[in-house]
């Protein structure tokens, strides 16, 4: 505070003594499956079911995530992660994923006369010392290109050398330098070396830096194994060095190249820009074409190690005239999806040079879905077809044209045209790791990772032992504790079938960040187009679920603390029957519910609605799903809220102030209903005392907060007790006596 120079009242604001605790989202859900189309191996947000849509299609054969998306929403769900997945042939590549997108190719007139060109290899080339390259361009004499080279090298006196032991040598080679020390234990008189032991030392120690060492009539022969001008090589002055009368140096290789076992395509261009283009082809092949075009421009190429080493096809090769040029156009995601379009050009109206519409139409029904007016070939004309089709506001949503393509003058007298081909959704081979994924990929559930305020994890459809176990390791390890599985049950389970599997799957006590619930709903067929005439199909219920939990966080401040089950906040919207109907028998209920496994049902004018609310543990912290999920929200609330005591020092006016945040925050949660009593001493404690931070504790850096809350239990079982009344026989018996 400044000096206070005269009387008056001074206003100073305080920091805050009692921090803000944010509410985080409690239902972001993420789901992996398979979909029609849209990105792979991406977690991308959908917010409504019509959003889903226009980015991953709709339903089909097979397709279970699209029927989860639906039930999701429309059972109050509200933020949707989305992860489209398929068969990766090595699970720690996303590169390997197998979907393809479609493509077609048309062939387009007026390209006008093209030169004769041929392709060869991917540079660098590793190229024979001397070999010559003959060919002859557009009908000439024979042109010879050869690529002679030599290695820098450097020759000492004549033996015998005084060296001693701990000489020092200093080489130079092709820019690396070594440093020798002499060993008496290499030479029989090391004052009196010879040349061949000298050069079996060097040689020694030259190899790993690409230099070599020989002994040839009496002296030391030092040099580069590099050929070419890139070749150089320095003795500068050391003992050694002078003891073997060796020139300082630097020398340096000769030829036209920098290293002849690594031969660039400029280094070639240069050699032929008098008599051919030659450049690198969008996947770095070389390419030589000549500088005329039309039927007499040729190239003719001899057989050699030369033009085996540049991989260069031998032979004559000629120009064309006018040939049509092939113009690629391909699918922007991938997926069989596509092969229902087809692509083409079409004359302007009114027509003009070098002027064309291009469009995508459905071959179903021929409907056009996107057309692109008075386009063009032409890079710089302002409706450059390329750029049209490729911008990312307002080009086409469905496919695409490589930038690399050719530029030309277009003349399109008639329609041409043609259908995508060759999509697929890389669902051969598919296998449960497809949908778990890899974290060094970021496929699978891992592709999750990137949502910072995940809460609800779902894979529809894959009930499998492997993906289950996964979840839910997933869940509880790697987003340590702040995410909760929903498992869906494989199809065609009976109530002692889905006892059998979780046995099998050793679901039962592994977990109590998942549930598990039985049996598959049926749903009203969405698509007669994907699911045929069927009035209704069986889903897997996790996305109606997933919906449920979301509506009930919703319905009120605290709705996480609520359970999902029930006539009222478990219902299921949309679900008009159920895979099985042993769920509707008690007795079959009594048989898969001790085992934690939460049956959907209904009964005598009842909706359809969840009657469970247990997750996989029993002997877990908080074996309830409200009870858990609600235990996960404060806790990553807290992780939030004290972010700012972190690197503060450890005094009792930080933990007093920790203890005031975390206290504040619990007492809102339990006026929402979090806690089984509205008395804030049985409520919850917060426990920063001395006890559980002492100075060991401070000067490790360590500052601990015991937090302790008295969670509610839902009423699994309502006992009802009825008896008959004898209160006026026991009042007439008691006044006759």
């Amino acid at each position: 505070m400044a000096e206070l120079l005269a009387s008056k009242v001074v206003v100073v604001e305080e920091p805050p003594t009692i921090r803000g605790v944010p509410t985080l989202s409690t239902s972001s859900t993420g789901a992996v499956g398979l979909a029609e189309r849209g990105p792979i191996g991406v977690a991308t947000l959908v917010t409504s079911f019509e959003e889903y849509a226009s980015v991953f299609g709709g339903f089909g054969d097979g397709l279970d995530l699209p029927l989860a998306a639906a039930g999701f929403f429309e059972n109050g769900g509200r933020q949707l992660w989305v992860v489209r997945t398929c068969h990766y042939t090595d699970p720690f590549d996303a590169a390997s994923a197998t979907a393809a997108a479609a493509s077609a190719t048309l062939l387009v007139p007026g390209g006008g006369p093209t030169p004769a060109r041929v392709v060869g290899g991917v540079a660098p080339f590793n190229v024979p010392n001397g070999a010559v390259l003959t060919l002859a361009v557009n009908g000439g004499a024979p042109i010879e290109a050869d690529l002679n080279c030599t290695a820098a090298t450097l020759e000492s006196a004549d033996e015998p050398f005084a060296l001693w032991d701990g000489a020092a040598l200093q080489l130079t080679i092709n820019g690396t330098t070594m440093m020798l020390a002499v060993s008496a234990a290499d030479f029989a008189d090391v004052d009196a070396a010879t040349a061949d032991e000298v050069a079996a030392v060097l040689d020694t120690a030259m190899q790993p830096l690409g230099g070599e060492a020989e002994a040839t009539a009496g002296k030391v022969v030092l040099r580069s194994k590099r050929l070419g001008h890139g070749s150089t090589l320095a003795a500068p002055g050391s003992a050694v060095g002078d003891a073997l009368g060796l020139p300082a140096g630097p020398v340096q290789g000769t030829g036209p190249v920098f290293d002849i076992a690594a031969v660039t395509i400029e280094e070639l261009a240069e050699g032929f820009e008098d008599d051919l283009d030659v450049s690198a082809d969008t996947e770095g092949r070389l390419v030589m074409a000549t500088k005329t075009s039309g039927p007499s421009s040729s190239i003719s190429i001899t057989a050699s190690t030369f033009a085996t080493a540049l991989g260069l096809p031998t032979g004559v090769v000629h120009g064309a005239v006018g040939a049509p040029v092939p113009v690629t156009v391909h699918a922007r995601e991938r997926g069989r999806f596509a092969n229902r379009y087809a692509v083409g050009l079409s004359p302007s109206t009114p027509p003009a040079p070098g002027v064309f519409d291009f469009g995508v139409v459905r071959i179903d029904d021929g409907v056009l879905l996107e057309r692109f007016e008075r386009a063009s070939f032409d890079r710089a004309s302002p409706r450059y077809i390329r750029a049209l089709v490729n911008h990312p506001r307002s080009g086409s949503r469905l496919v695409a044209m490589p930038e690399s393509g050719p530029d030309f003058t277009a003349t399109v007298a008639t329609d041409i045209g043609g259908p995508l081909t060759g999509g697929t959704d890389g669902v051969a081979g598919l296998v449960d790791q497809d949908f778990i994924g890899t974290e060094a990929a970021a496929t699978g559930l891992h592709a999750l990772n990137a949502v910072a305020d995940l809460s609800l994890v779902l894979v529809p459809g894959r009930a499998t032992a492997a993906v289950h176990n996964a979840m839910l390791a997933y869940c509880e390890h790697l987003r340590s504790g702040e995410a909760f599985a929903i498992l869906d049950p494989p199809a065609g389970q009976s109530a002692t079938g889905i006892v059998g599997y979780v046995a099998t799957a050793a679901l039962e006590g592994v977990s109590e960040f998942g549930a598990l619930y039985w049996p598959r709903v049926k749903v009203l067929s969405p698509s007669t187009a994907a699911f045929g005439d069927a009035q209704t199909i069986v889903a897997p219920p996790s996305g109606a679920i997933a919906g449920v939990f979301a509506r009930a966080d919703a319905a009120r401040p605290g709705g996480v603390y609520d359970p999902p089950a029930g006539i009222e906040t478990g219902r299921l919207l949309g679900v008009v029957g159920f895979e099985t109907d042993e769920v509707l028998d008690e007795r079959k209920r009594d048989v898969v519910y001790p085992r934690r496994i939460n049956p959907l049902t209904t009964g005598p004018g009842l909706p359809r609605f969840v009657d469970g609310s247990r997750t996989l543990k029993a002997t877990g912290n908080f074996p309830y799903v409200a009870e858990r999920r609600g235990v996960s929200f404060i806790a990553r609330s807290l992780r939030q809220g004290l972010q700012f005591a972190r690197h503060r020092n450890n005094t009792e006016a930080l933990r007093a102030e920790v203890r005031r945040t975390v206290t504040a925050f619990l007492l809102q949660q339990m006026r929402d209903g979090a806690f089984r009593s509205t008395d804030p001493a049985t409520a919850f404690f917060v426990d920063v005392s001395d006890a559980l931070n002492p100075p060991s504790e401070v000067m490790a850096g360590r500052l601990h907060v015991r937090v302790g809350l008295a969670t509610n239990k839902p009423a699994e079982f309502i006992i009802l007790r009825i008896a008959a009344d004898t209160r006026a026989l026991d009042a007439e018996l008691a006044g006759s006596r």
